[in-house]
């Protein structure tokens, strides 16, 4: 019996976390760039605090990976995370 709940594969999920983590820690980032640009300091104290939460599922999943094979797909999905997210900032955010 299938799990429709989760249509994500149980050993899939850690790198669809990371590339979810990564695609707004990218987004995040290019808002903080941009308010720092605009010398927006409210703003730009939001993305410096805000950061660090959205890199923590990234973090803690690189962190706990052991072999060099998960630690290369979890580099994948991250890379890919933050070329999605760049590609969305530079087309429709700036």
């Amino acid at each position: 019996m299938h799990n429709f709940s989760n249509p994500i594969p149980r050993r899939l999920r850690r790198y669809a976390v990371v590339f979810v983590s990564a695609f707004f820690l990218e987004i995040g980032s290019t808002m903080y760039i941009s308010s720092v640009s605009d010398k927006a300091v409210a703003a730009t104290m939001f993305w410096a605090f805000v950061g660090p939460f959205i890199a923590l599922p990234f973090a803690g999943l690189v962190a706990d990976e052991k072999t060099w094979s998960g630690r290369v797909r979890i580099a994948l999905s991250s890379s890919i995370g933050y070329v999605v997210g760049a590609a969305i900032s530079l087309s429709i955010i700036l």
